[in-house]
């Protein structure tokens, strides 16, 4: 039996654990190589399979595994969500979604190594209009309209960029602190699509969304500077429970998203009928305030503006045909 054909044999079973598992899609091809060899190669001719995955016939595999994932996932195995966050601007008062790039890589030396980057802001090299999805003609803008859309989208780039950042690695490490944070891009991504939907129903879905973030992101300081917080929806309330600590944040953006009350009315469609400049008005002071909250939290590492240096894996390279060792793994057997 071919390799190609023995790897294929088993991929769907592997495939599924990991699946089972919610293995992310862009990683799992080194998985599946890595449990292939261990689980269905019983013996290498002429090797072993000591820190295989640096061997040339690992890079074989890898490959063949690869290519069984881009046939059988096509487009989207090239989406890495995970790298993007989605948020939402108007242009000539239509919602336009923004796709923004929450890393960003260089290469340092070609085929050997690259930058893995992790920015705050947006640099002056990046061209922020690049990450609307469809929008009206940008062509037609009055300078000043152009002007406009350009600062709006720099700060929600910005702003998403430094919530990624500022979430990641908060110390002391406490579940509860986590927990809460970890909803927070989820719930700022929902309501970005909400608002993308242009309706009544979207936009009330869209404020709850929001009051979410923006509640789990104070209750998140509440419980990180204090150990606690209380089981309540008012946000200004939430807000004065650690206001001692908010002195850059301005509490009368606050303001510019409906009371807890009227919001929860507003997901159900019992309450008022929510405009879309209303909700549009809501997303950027809640990313304004949470963008701002985010950084006061204390960090075990903190890589906002920095990167590291990634050395290309070995699995990517292919051997040549007059590499020294053997391209091809002769007597690999499947168990």
């Amino acid at each position: 039996m071919e390799l190609k054909e023995a790897i294929a044999g088993h991929l769907s079973n592997i495939d599924a654990e990991l699946s089972a598992y919610e293995v992310p899609l862009k990683i799992r091809p080194l998985r599946a190589s890595i449990m292939f060899v261990k689980d269905y190669v019983s013996e290498v001719s002429g090797d072993d399979k000591n820190n295989f995955e640096a061997k040339p016939w690992f890079a074989i595999i890898y490959h063949h595994v690869e290519q069984w994932y881009r046939d059988h996932y096509g487009p989207a195995f090239d989406r890495d969500r995970s790298a993007i966050a989605s948020g939402v601007v108007l242009v000539r008062d239509i919602p336009v979604e923004i796709r923004v790039l929450l890393t960003r890589s260089r290469v340092e030396t070609p085929g050997e190594t690259a930058w893995l980057l992790f920015p705050v802001e947006v640099a002056g090299d990046e061209n922020p209009f690049t990450w609307l999805v469809d929008p009206p003609k940008l062509d037609k803008l009055l300078a000043d309209e152009r002007s406009k859309l350009t600062k709006q989208t720099t700060d929600i780039g910005t702003a998403l960029r430094a919530i990624r950042i500022n979430l990641m690695g908060v110390e002391p490490s406490d579940n509860v602190t986590q927990g809460l944070l970890d909803g927070v891009l989820a719930e700022l991504e929902a309501s970005a699509r909400n608002i993308l939907r242009n309706d009544t129903s979207g936009r009330g879905s869209a404020l709850w969304a929001l009051q979410m973030a923006v509640e789990r992101t104070l209750k998140a300081l509440s419980q990180h500077k204090r150990g606690s917080f209380r089981e309540i929806h008012n946000l200004f309330e939430l807000f004065d429970d650690v206001t001692a600590h908010l002195s850059t944040i301005d509490r009368n953006l606050l303001k510019k998203l409906p009371h807890d009350k009227q919001v929860i009315t507003d997901r159900y469609g019992l309450g008022g009928t929510p405009t879309l400049w209303e909700a549009a008005n809501a997303y950027n002071a809640a990313l304004e305030i949470i963008s701002g909250i985010s950084r006061l939290f204390k960090h075990k590492f903190y890589v906002g503006g920095g990167g590291v240096l990634l050395k290309r894996p070995p699995w990517l390279s292919l051997p040549s045909e007059d590499a020294p060792t053997n391209p091809q793994p002769p007597g690999a057997r499947s168990k």
